[in-house]
């Protein structure tokens, strides 16, 4: 099954500023400041293009292959970043695409691993490791289950609710959260730094290979 997230496009910006405010896009941009000196990026499923914007900013040196699976996110996008020369957009879907091995510095999954299943991860995260250099840094921006009390019951119900919508509203096949954790670290990427918000139903991880 493969998801549409066209129909969405015009309207995800502000149904995620009705759902978690500024969070989400803080939870983006947070690992900024640690992707100094990068210069080749691989940024995926960054929709209106939102991250990548503050990426080109913060890195002027830096050149992108920026990727998604919907035609309308991909044109918002390149709206929102101009007629620049240093971002090659491509709309693909990534269980499918290529990607050259040992080709980037950086990569960036920010709300992206959280919409594909455990098999799909388990075949995704080993090609997206291999496409980094050694030294190259991972940034993961995504939603995780807090690990007890209230937040984890929260998390667990505004989970259930989100991924019930987003299977209604774009087909996505994903049905619950899978934490890729595991898959990255046996790729021989380790955590470096990480920043949590909502009691920890919010996370942005720093990997390194």
């Amino acid at each position: 099954m493969t998801p549409d997230f066209d129909a969405l496009a015009p309207h995800y910006r502000w149904l995620e500023a009705v759902t978690f405010g500024p969070l989400l896009h803080r939870c983006r941009t947070a690992l900024l400041p640690h992707l100094a000196g990068c210069r080749r990026a691989l940024v995926l499923g960054d929709g209106n293009g939102r991250f990548l914007a503050d990426l080109l900013r913060a890195n002027p040196d830096l050149t992108a292959d920026a990727l998604d699976i919907s035609p309308g996110m991909t044109a918002l996008a390149r709206r929102r970043v101009g007629g620049t020369g240093r971002v090659r957009f491509r709309v693909a879907d990534a269980r499918a695409a290529d990607f050259p091995r040992r080709g980037y510095d950086l990569i960036a999954t920010n709300f992206f691993l959280d919409c594909f299943t455990r098999p799909e991860l388990r075949r995704l995260v080993p090609r997206l490791a291999d496409a980094l250099e050694p030294g190259g840094r991972w940034a993961v921006g995504d939603f995780r289950l807090p690990d007890r009390g209230w937040p984890r019951l929260a998390g667990r119900v505004a989970l259930a609710g989100m991924y019930a919508f987003f299977r209604l509203a774009t087909r996505l096949p994903a049905g619950r959260l899978v934490d890729p954790d595991p898959l990255i670290r046996a790729c021989g990427l380790a955590p470096g730094h990480t920043d949590t918000w909502l009691g920890g139903f919010l996370s942005a991880r720093l990997w390194v290979k």
